[in-house]
């Protein structure tokens, strides 16, 4: 070594054993430009590669939702196929584009310069061993989490550390210690490519390198490779969520593939100078370790790369991308889906004189008199209370009382409720043993008048209430009660209260049926009315016991005729009380044409089926299998669109997907509007909003009655190809 070059190496040691925490940092974003070629010659064309194959391969499986891409119709399977198989071919790429961009680092940490090329070469001569680490890292990896947080088809894995420590914050803790004190095995890649160490020999070279500060070696590492680039990370797509969605999507498509290609060339910075910097703290000045392994000087047969070339490149896969989902040529359902406890912090209320929220409290949607729809909430023995969204997709909301205290009975049936002409809502209330109105406005409800609908000595609980609203502004309740018949048995009285306005200052009350008795129950609709032409009242009764539907509908719009009441679904046979399952329910519609439209499950096998009427009083029905269900699944809720077809919402395929149905003509298609991912909440409820589109409330429920978390979701249907007229 001549005196010059002695003074270079030994200026080249002092630079390497310095600080390298801030100093690696510097490196990287100083080479970033040249590092990033490795990530773009490999990575870049199998981005392009899966655009090419991802339409033809997903087909009808898949749909935009808040304009990303997802799959909804995939079953599990397919699901973790998709999720598997990029992921693994990208840490393959990976296993090569890693090593060969730490050798560039640091051959541009040492003075000598690797070509992409070269570097590339020389990782995959080396990948054997590269690839064993990686395992080796994977299953690490794998512990730490399994150890650590468990995985939900794994909830006894997660449950062992926080068993010992007796607490899952000193588990976590502990666990992120031990991978600290992992975070040194990194330095093994290099070791491989510098040293030509073996798999297991590299890891025992990583572990003695760290040995010069092991606690400095680590937080290094762990704030390089861990800590900066998830912050980084975190920060863009907090950035990207205040934009508009147009511009988000086309920024998104571009700025993640850019930091996805920028992360790779940052770590292996960091890891290359670390290991750099132990050698040379392990390295008298004549020795010529520090540049040992790395290839020669660049050759005539290594081209340069293309700058201009390169960057159309790694932009091309985010500019594809970006335009199919702007575009959406391939005709995807396009979905909006709202979190609305995500946005909402007052789920569970905060006191006992505020409305509160739960897993099994979701009763109606309709459109609010403001840019956004309304719901009706209420609990079990609880008052009912209206959830209104500030804006279209619900994510700004407004929580208040429709009951107060003062009378209000909590141990009654659910509320019954409608949506007046001037989109005022409607809703029953039990008060001293009455049955009252409510009108509600932007500010809260307020009694319609002073006049009792009707009056019980029973509990309310046992009384079934329906409630529609008519055309001129009135409004039509259904009731039905037991009453005896000389005494015993019970059978169901089912009466019709016309009102002329809200205020029901003088009710016309007309009983139009007695049929056998059924439950009335808070959370299950079994009793429903509508006000089909003419102004005539069309009510259906749902038997919870025999699975029984009966259609009551009026010849006359006073029902001054008798009714007529019409059985189109018969009951099933007599079964033991424990193989009925859970109650179910249903939703009345009633067309244009007069013709009723009844949605609902059928108690002998939970299938979900639409009663599509023939004639006005559904003599003649056809029943049409949407699709089939648990025993825990919400009664499907039931819209008409713009043109009177029906629209339904139901889960289906083990709880698993939310689907839309469009029935027209006797046949009906569906689609998956959403993924759910607990299971089958106990609520569902549909509307449109002004422009015609579905919007549905659901629960998705990850266990609620056993603690688990559970959210209201608002997803409204932008654009269903599939389903549309």
């Amino acid at each position: 070594m001549t005196p010059v070059e002695h003074v270079e190496h030994v200026d080249l040691v002092e630079r390497l054993r310095l600080p390298v925490l801030w100093r690696g940092y510097a490196s990287a974003g100083r080479h970033l430009p040249r590092l990033v070629v490795p990530g773009v010659l490999v990575l870049a064309p199998l981005g392009l590669v899966s655009l090419l194959v991802l339409p033809v391969a997903l087909g009808d499986e898949a749909a935009l939702v808040d304009r990303r891409l997802e799959l909804l119709w995939a079953s599990d399977a397919a699901l973790l196929t998709w999720t598997f198989v990029p992921v693994a071919v990208a840490l393959v790429a990976q296993t090569l584009v890693f090593p060969a961009t730490v050798l560039m680092a640091a051959g541009q940490l040492t003075g000598r310069p690797v070509p992409p090329v070269a570097a590339l070469r020389a990782a995959f001569r080396r990948w054997p061993a590269v690839l064993a680490l990686a395992v080796v890292a994977l299953l690490v990896v794998a512990l730490l989490v399994v150890a650590g947080l468990g995985f939900v088809a794994m909830p006894a894995a997660g449950a062992g550390l926080p068993r010992v420590t007796g607490s899952r914050g000193l588990a976590t803790l502990l666990v992120a210690g031990v991978g600290l004190a992992a975070m040194p095995g990194l330095l093994a890649v290099p070791a491989v490519l510098l040293h030509g160490c073996s798999a297991l020999g590299a890891i025992g070279r990583a572990c003695r390198l760290s040995l010069v500060n092991p606690a400095r070696v680590a937080f290094a590492l762990a704030a390089g490779v861990v800590a900066v680039p998830a912050a980084a990370g975190w920060a863009l797509e907090r950035g990207l969520a205040t934009l508009p969605d147009l511009t988000a999507t086309p920024v998104a498509a571009l700025a993640w593939p850019m930091f996805a290609l920028a992360v790779t060339p940052f770590q292996a910075a960091v890891v290359a100078r670390q290991f750099l910097s132990c050698v040379a703290w392990r390295t008298g000045v004549d020795d010529d370790d520090l540049r040992h392994g790395l290839p020669g000087n660049p050759s005539a047969e290594d081209p340069r790369p293309d700058g201009a070339r390169l960057l159309t490149l790694a932009l091309l896969p985010g500019l594809l991308f970006g335009g199919i989902v702007l575009v959406n040529p391939f005709r995807w359902p396009e979905l909006r889906e709202t979190d609305v406890t995500e946005h909402w912090t007052s789920v569970d209320g905060r006191s006992a004189h505020e409305p509160r929220l739960g897993p099994y409290d979701l009763r109606e949607l309709y459109p609010g008199r403001g840019p956004g729809p309304v719901m009706v909430v209420d609990g079990f023995e609880d008052l009912a209370s209206l959830l209104s969204c500030a804006d279209a997709f619900c994510e700004r909301t407004d929580f208040r009382w429709a009951e107060r205290e003062g009378g209000y009975e909590t141990a009654a049936a659910s509320v019954a409720t409608a949506r007046l002409p001037d989109g005022r809502l409607i809703m029953t209330t039990w008060r001293s043993g009455s049955l009252e109105l409510l009108v509600c406005e932007s500010w809260g409800c307020a009694p319609a008048g002073e006049e009792r609908i009707a009056r019980t000595g029973a509990s309310p609980r046992w009384i079934g209430t329906a409630l529609a609203a008519r055309r001129d502004g009135g409004v039509v309740v259904a009731i039905a009660r037991h009453e005896p018949v000389d005494g015993d048995p019970e059978e169901d009285v089912v009466s019709f209260v016309r009102c002329p306005d809200p205020r029901c200052a003088r009710p016309d009350v007309r009983e139009v049926a007695r049929l056998d008795p059924a439950a009335y129950l808070g959370s299950v609709r079994v009793l429903a009315v509508a006000v089909g032409p003419g102004d005539r009242p069309v009510a259906a009764r749902f038997d919870s016991v025999s699975g029984q539907i009966q259609v009551i509908s009026c010849q006359d719009a006073g029902c001054r005729l008798p009714a007529r009441v019409t059985r189109p679904v018969p009951p099933l046979p007599r079964r033991p009380e424990h193989d009925r399952g859970a109650e179910t329910g249903l939703a009345l519609a009633v067309r244009p044409d007069g013709r009723p439209v009844i949605a609902y499950r059928d108690l002998a096998d939970r299938t979900v089926e639409l009663l599509d009427c023939a004639t006005p009083d559904c003599a003649r029905a056809q029943v049409i299998t949407l699709g089939g269900g648990g025993p825990n699944h919400p009664t499907p809720a039931l819209a008409l669109d713009g043109s009177g077809a029906p629209l339904v919402a139901f889960f289906d395929r083990g709880q698993r997907r939310l689907m839309l149905a469009r029935c027209a003509g006797g046949r009906c298609v569906s689609t998956a509007v959403a993924r759910v991912r607990g299971g089958a909440g106990e609520g569902l409820a549909m509307t449109l909003d002004a422009e015609g589109r579905p919007v549905i409330a659901w629960i998705d429920d990850g266990g609620a009655l056993l603690g688990g978390e559970w959210r209201l979701v608002v997803t409204t249907a932008l654009a269903v190809p599939h389903i549309a007229p």
